[in-house]
């Protein structure tokens, strides 16, 4: 008897935590549920790196094939692509693209924000508040202005010499954590003036009220018709908050 009413309770809370969501979700105007397994798997790449098809299965709790679809989806969308690991030539590792790190930036945003008020109301209020309260703490505070004031020090400034040393140092943070700098990486960290601005493209950083460069990111001119997302980077304890979105928009 004890054991059904625990899981009647916990069924209870779970309901009213995927209403709570789906709340919030309508209200951020996402048009898409963070809880998706395609999402899941984007944000585990955004916030873990590169990883393999079994450990992403082990660590979201999806079947190996349903994993094998999901990434496919999301390479057909150019969000993920898969190479070879270079500590371990026979296994193959899922890594976000540039522009799978811009489209996932901005979710991981939502995603710990949701995730942070359903903690804290649930603690606060107890769970048959819950709902109530988080319809009131939306109407106290817009969630858009939860982003602004998380974010309300760091401006988009357009590329500047002072910014070289920090572009370089963000994107070969994260290049060398995953892959290997090339030489035509070594090329644009060498002059990004000539490489990308000369020829048509653009970089934009994120900068602190302090000066600080705390996110990069850059348009590459490939021809009068295209253009390419790249050297897209963020400082780590500022992820989460949408700069990368931003960065992208910029550009």
């Amino acid at each position: 008897m004890v054991d059904q009413e625990t899981n009647s309770n916990h069924q209870t809370f779970t309901d009213r935590v995927q209403q709570a969501r789906a709340h919030y979700e309508q209200q951020a105007g996402l048009g898409k549920s963070l809880a998706s397994p395609r999402i899941r798997l984007g944000l585990a790449l955004y916030r873990g790196g590169p990883a393999s098809i079994v450990a992403l299965s082990e660590q979201l709790k999806i079947s190996h094939p349903a994993v094998v679809q999901i990434a496919r989806n999301l390479m057909a969308a150019e969000y993920v692509a898969d190479y070879r690991d270079r500590r371990d030539k026979r296994r193959r590792l899922l890594a976000l693209t540039n522009s799978g790190r811009y489209y996932f930036s901005g979710l991981s945003a939502h995603a710990e924000l949701e995730s942070e008020m359903l903690a804290n109301l649930a603690t606060a209020v107890g769970l048959p508040d819950l709902l109530a309260r988080w319809a009131q703490e939306i109407a106290m505070q817009p969630l858009s202005q939860r982003f602004e004031s998380a974010i309300s020090n760091i401006t988009i400034a357009s590329y500047r010499a002072e910014f070289k040393a920090s572009f370089e140092r963000l994107n070969r943070r994260w290049i060398e954590a995953s892959f290997e700098v090339e030489d035509r990486d070594q090329a644009v960290f060498d002059d990004p003036v000539a490489k990308i601005l000369t020829p048509g493209g653009t970089i934009f950083c994120a900068v602190t009220a302090g000066g600080q460069v705390v996110g990069t990111c850059a348009l590459l001119r490939q021809n009068p018709r295209r253009a390419e997302l790249a050297k897209m980077a963020v400082q780590e304890q500022f992820q989460g908050f949408g700069l990368g979105r931003r960065l992208g928009q910029a550009v």
